[in-house]
């Protein structure tokens, strides 16, 4: 999951990093996190929430348009990914929010998107 979605940010030009950014901001940025939820079914599917989380001292529009690229390339239908060894990963959309900073000037958005891994073991 992690490499899958590492690729897909740096396909679609987003400044990313996986729990906390270390460079120097280059706005607007996002990081990274994921929570898993407790298996549910038997067919071997894990699924979890991946939450990215942007940052910018400039425009609002700056995270829309990134949550907009967002959307348009997982959708809710999802993306689906097969892995050389034969297990799949498959990402989809589900929602965003703005989020208060308490800084006038920085801005923060939070984007879920709903992951579903099946390992081949």
């Amino acid at each position: 999951m992690l490499e899958t979605l590492n690729k897909d940010m740096e396909a679609l030009g987003i400044n990313y990093a996986f729990m906390e950014w270390c460079a120097n901001p280059v706005y607007p940025y996002f990081v990274g996190e994921y929570a898993e939820d407790d298996p549910l079914t038997e067919d071997g599917a894990m699924e979890s929430t991946f939450i990215l989380t942007g940052f910018t001292r400039r425009s609002w529009g700056d995270l829309e348009n990134v949550k907009n690229e967002i959307l348009s390339y997982y959708g809710t239908t999802g993306k689906t990914v097969i892995t050389d060894e034969g297990s799949a990963v498959a990402i989809f959309y589900a929602g965003s929010q703005p989020v208060p900073t308490g800084d006038a000037e920085l801005k923060k958005i939070q984007i879920n998107l709903k992951v579903k891994e099946w390992k081949v073991i």
